[in-house]
């Protein structure tokens, strides 16, 4: 987890996109109990024990519990809200993250309230019958939050910064929080291993604030954790862990951590609005619309040769609109179908400039 200094201690499927925010609709009176911890599990819109938690559940808390009250635990600022009951959870089972856009709405709505500004959310997976492996359990959380991203009911969601910015951090539904990934997969670093199943941790950015001062925590409170992180994981602290707001601190590096002390890759998995952009390019180009599934399984997929037209004809700007018709989608047979979906890749006028044939054949060859 990360303490208020800014220190980390350390098959998604498409839901419908949400509605903007309606408190009105979910938000209990009261209910959550800082003595029941199941009081305070939330399933999509429902809370508590409208919740339906599953049995699995319970295995898995007890061990997160275990480590996080442990008097030697590195993140004690992780051991008092848990004492406290500022904790809210939740669970994912088999694999299916349908209900989460859902269940972070109602957590982002709640912690807009004084009296929950405080509280993180600890997500619950359910454990894999087989281990994955580290690359996969990074694969699958940076896909994890491609999809929330994607689906984000918060119109300002575009107008966030690039990852690769100092000021970005993680927001859905207009709460800006610091994500943590642990999973089994970390055999060095105790510190990010909760359980049996991955537990992603979200900690809005409320909580490094003090209520009184309205000033991020004290730095000092950085150095302590990061002591005894020392001793508490078999490796030294990350080189990656950074404080929020410091020069060249990007906050994306510290969400999901390399087992070794290997520094992150110097692109973000991350990208903005992944699912808009290829439907709409798919859209603009006159092809077949991209299968949302395949756009959130794979992230990092090149989008079909249908929507790449762009490289065959140049970029949005300036670009002649060549063989097709701006109202209605071409098909193989329409005269405006672009000339390579009519005649295939290796057909060509006469007429053919030096010019398109290179970028034909860039193309062809794949290249950007």
């Amino acid at each position: 987890m990360r303490s208020n200094e800014g220190t980390v201690m350390d098959a998604v499927q498409l839901a419908e996109p949400l509605a903007p925010n309606r408190r009105e609709d979910v938000l209990p009176s009261d209910g959550f109990n800082p003595g029941d911890w199941k009081s305070r599990i939330i399933a999509g819109r429902a809370t508590g024990a409208a919740a339906n938690p599953p049995a699995w559940l319970d295995a898995s808390y007890d061990t997160m519990c275990g480590h996080v009250m442990d008097p030697a635990y590195p993140c004690f600022f992780g051991t008092m809200a848990e004492k406290r009951g500022e904790m809210f959870y939740s669970y994912v089972n088999d694999q299916d993250t349908r209900d989460l856009p859902a269940t972070m709405q109602t957590f982002a709505e709640l912690v807009s309230l004084p009296q929950y500004r405080k509280n993180n959310i600890a997500v619950f997976f359910e454990p894999d019958r087989e281990p994955l492996t580290h690359a996969a359990y990074h694969d699958w959380f940076w896909s994890i939050l491609q999809h929330l991203h994607d689906v984000d009911p918060d119109p300002h969601a575009d107008a966030q910064p690039d990852p690769s910015h100092e000021d970005w951090e993680f927001s859905f539904a207009g709460v800006e929080t610091f994500v943590v990934c642990a999973c089994p997969s970390f055999r060095q670093r105790h510190s990010r291993n909760l359980g049996p199943g991955m537990v992603l941790l979200f900690q809005p950015r409320s909580v490094f604030v003090d209520t009184i001062t309205n000033k991020v925590i004290g730095r000092e409170a950085r150095n302590q954790v990061r002591k005894r992180i020392e001793t508490w994981d078999a490796i030294p602290a990350h080189p990656d862990l950074g404080f929020y707001g410091d020069p060249g601190n990007l906050e994306w590096k510290q969400y999901f951590l390399d087992d070794a002390n290997l520094p992150a890759d110097d692109r973000c998995p991350f990208l903005k609005r992944q699912l808009e952009k290829a439907t709409a390019r798919a859209l603009a180009y006159a092809a077949p619309v991209v299968s949302v599934t395949a756009v959130t399984e794979d992230v990092h997929a090149q989008p079909p040769q249908e929507t790449r037209l762009d490289k065959l004809y140049g970029s949005d700007s300036g670009r002649q609109e060549r063989h097709w018709h701006p109202h209605v989608p071409a098909t193989s047979e329409s005269p405006f179908a672009p000339h390579a979906l009519r005649h295939g890749a290796e057909h060509r006028h006469p007429g053919e400039t030096e010019h398109e044939r290179e970028c034909r054949e860039r193309l062809e060859r794949g290249e950007d």
